[in-house]
């Protein structure tokens, strides 16, 4: 019973009832939900603004728990955020920066940009980026290739702009984001900003295509017009 209240409370942001359960029985500090999420992957995961709590009772939740001796690196088994550690919440869940903020600011290693990128969130992104979160993190793929393949083109620009690797090769296709926007037909003007922020037009994949030879067999003349004055001659 009081696992299920100390879960709850730390979902609620009730820091009272959450220091009462953890001061009469400390070995709480350990439990987790049916997912492996422990206390502060909870707490990291609430919006204060949906529980209509004040602004501060997420940080006044987080300092209690990261005071009380909870790994702030610990991860969570959950499928949906496998390994992932507490800021990680805090970018996915509650996308909440004052609370990335706090959690550098206690030793947090600066994660999330995938999350971020899905959600196209800009401001997060640039906190991370300036934090010092790798940019060309591989989990499968880059960042920028997720968010250019999910269609976040302005998470996309944004982390070329910030020095991402836009020639980028999946490992199982060897393909570039030209590669997969010419394949999906993505607008050729886009393709174009590619071009112009280092996209390579010579890069083969493992098929030995590259952006060059696809732009040659498309019919829609667009592509060809959009690149011409971008990708110049052989």
């Amino acid at each position: 019973m009081s696992k299920t209240r100390v879960l709850e409370a730390v979902r609620q942001l009730d820091l009272k009832t959450t220091r009462a359960l953890l001061t009469a029985n400390p070995a709480l500090r350990e439990v987790t939900d049916r997912k492996g999420r422990n206390l502060l992957h909870l707490a990291c995961s609430a919006s204060w603004s949906d529980l209509n709590v004040p602004e501060s009772a997420p940080v006044h939740m987080i300092n209690f728990l990261l005071d009380q001796g909870i790994d702030i690196e610990s991860t969570a088994p959950d499928p949906t955020c496998e390994g992932m550690p507490p800021v990680f919440f805090a970018v996915a869940r509650a996308r909440n920066p004052t609370l990335v903020k706090l959690l550098l600011k206690r030793g947090a290693k600066p994660t999330g940009l995938f999350a971020a990128g899905w959600y196209e969130d800009i401001p997060m992104l640039d906190l991370l980026i300036k934090a010092g979160a790798t940019i060309d993190e591989v989990v499968g793929v880059t960042p920028f290739l997720a968010c250019w393949c999910w269609r976040k083109f302005e998470a996309a620009k944004f982390l070329a702009k910030k020095g991402a690797n836009v020639d980028y090769q999946d490992p199982k296709n060897g393909k570039t984001a030209l590669h997969y926007g010419l394949e999906k037909d993505f607008d050729p003007e886009l393709l174009g900003w590619l071009v112009t922020h280092g996209g390579s037009a010579d890069v083969a994949d493992h098929s030995g295509n590259t952006a060059r030879q696809l732009v040659s067999r498309k019919r829609d003349k667009r592509y060809a017009e959009a690149f011409q004055t971008k990708i110049g001659r052989p």
